[in-house]
């Protein structure tokens, strides 16, 4: 074995030591101070300074984590607080389509779209097509309790048929669900970035729950009024 070789093997040896035994240099802080590594840009810096760096780089981190989590608790509080409100408003509704009207006023202030489909319309703009919705459900939802994130033009046409929606933006797909399917609920924002995949949806998941409870006992509409005839795309 040559030189070279053998002291390869040493370095390699004492960094598998080092690895099984990361508390070495507490007994041994003597050395810590003699040790050195080369960088580019800074030449020889001590192991205590690359430690300090490393600690300041971890302390940054931790900040822009804390930052992120407080906006994103400042992001659910006025979240929860515009579903509460949106949930006491339709609670109130004496039949369906006020609910519905309800919830899309709620998302135009949100600065989204909504939009409810119903396996019970036979036809019409809130019409939702067995087959499509099952093929939806079974590529995309699949157990899972809402869908974040872009639609392919396939998925707008099993859930929306041949209802103009945005192409480029996200969206969030809850099924409506009270003993069996009903149907779905759903938001879009034209921020293609704006609903994602890891998203928290406890908030929209039990506004779903209260949608679907008022599907299955609201009539469609009170007998006095005339059928809502909304062709238009929201």
């Amino acid at each position: 074995m040559s030189y070279v070789e053998a002291d390869a093997l040493t370095a390699e040896v004492v960094a598998e030591y080092l690895r099984d035994n990361p508390d070495f240099f507490q007994q041994r802080k003597e050395l810590v101070d003699h040790l050195a590594i080369n960088n580019v840009e800074q030449g020889a810096v001590s192991l205590v300074e690359i430690q300090l760096k490393r600690q300041r780089q971890r302390i940054e981190d931790l900040e822009e984590e804390i930052t992120s989590l407080m906006s994103l608790a400042a992001s659910n509080d006025k979240t929860f607080y515009e579903f509460m409100t949106l949930q006491d408003q339709i609670l109130k509704c004496s039949d369906f389509v006020e609910v519905i009207t309800a919830v899309e006023k709620k998302a135009v202030e949100l600065g989204l779209k909504a939009y409810i489909r119903l396996l019970s319309q036979d036809s019409g703009y809130y019409h939702l097509s067995k087959t499509g919705y099952s093929r939806f459900s079974t590529n995309h939802l699949n157990g899972k309790e809402a869908y974040l994130g872009r639609l392919r033009k396939a998925d707008r046409s099993d859930l929306f048929d041949e209802i103009a929606v945005p192409e480029l933006g996200s969206y969030v797909v809850l099924p409506l669900v009270k003993q069996s399917q009903l149907g779905f609920l759903a938001f879009s924002s034209e921020d293609g970035g704006h609903f994602q995949p890891y998203m928290d949806t406890l908030f929209l998941r039990h506004l779903a729950l209260v949608v679907a409870h008022l599907a299955a006992t609201l009539p469609w509409q009170k007998l006095d009024e005339q059928p809502a005839q909304n062709t238009s795309s929201i």
